[in-house]
């Protein structure tokens, strides 16, 4: 994420390798939709490197709705590997990197997690990456901008893009938005400091503080029982659960000591 740690380290972060990663999906949640398609790209001392792209075979078929947005048909993936053996080679693919970059983060992320597990492939070369959202870098950069979503940053930017909805060609241009938003934090380097410094006391929402320390959110409700995290408040979600609100602060501080 870009927090103040991240700022301060800035030249050492921008040379480190950031795995770009899209999926398509069957669906919005991952307890009950499948990956169709997975790829990343590799972006290491501010140039890309290298991509890996695959289809996956899922379980059950591709819903309408998903092939008429991705192009992305049942007949595409009927001799694709199924997720766990692709996993299994993204998890080769990625085990260099150092951070897991995505535009919406937690989306693609969760739904690794939750396949690595049901697949039961090891965690560790997901659980050692820390994470960079280009969502909320967006926000922060070109707070002018009416919206952040992928297809109207590429507009913005007059990235060039084959097929949008399919893992590869957004996951090429979520890698070059990437680039340009690392100009654009060297630029503003001082005026971001000041602005997080002066948002301090901001308040968080359970998922904002795992996309900080780059953990699940399940994570974060471990470190709240066992006190390394300190709740500021609870509300009310829409389903009734009880969520919890962190400092900004709070957060920065256990960001920059992991």
């Amino acid at each position: 994420m870009l927090t103040k740690h991240f700022l301060q380290n800035l030249e050492d972060n921008l040379s480190k390798t950031f795995c770009v990663t899209d999926i398509e999906t069957t669906g919005q949640k991952p307890d009950d939709s499948e990956i169709i398609e997975i790829a990343s790209v590799i972006v290491e001392n501010e140039k890309i490197k290298g991509d890996f792209c695959s289809y996956v075979k899922p379980l059950t078929p591709i819903p309408d709705f998903i092939t008429q947005m991705t192009g992305i048909r049942n007949e595409d993936v009927k001799d694709a590997p199924r997720s766990g053996a692709v996993l299994k080679d993204w998890l080769e693919f990625v085990k260099d990197s150092y951070y897991f970059c995505a535009h919406n983060v937690m989306f693609d992320y969760d739904f690794i997690y939750r396949n690595l597990l049901l697949c039961n492939l090891p965690l560790e070369n997901l659980n050692k990456l820390k994470f960079f959202c280009t969502v909320k870098t967006a926000r922060i950069l070109y707070p002018e901008l009416p919206s952040r979503k992928l297809n109207d940053l590429i507009k913005h930017f007059n990235i060039p893009v084959e097929k949008r909805h399919r893992a590869l060609d957004d996951a090429l241009a979520t890698a070059k938005i990437l680039l340009i938003f690392f100009d654009q934090i060297r630029q503003k380097k001082k005026e971001l400091l000041e602005f997080i410094e002066s948002t301090q006391n901001d308040k968080l929402k359970s998922f904002e503080a795992a996309e900080y320390l780059s953990v699940t959110k399940e994570k974060i409700y471990e470190m709240v029982k066992n006190g390394r995290l300190k709740v500021n408040e609870t509300y009310k979600t829409k389903n009734g659960y009880e969520g919890y609100l962190f400092l900004r602060r709070d957060i920065e501080e256990l960001a920059s000591n992991n």
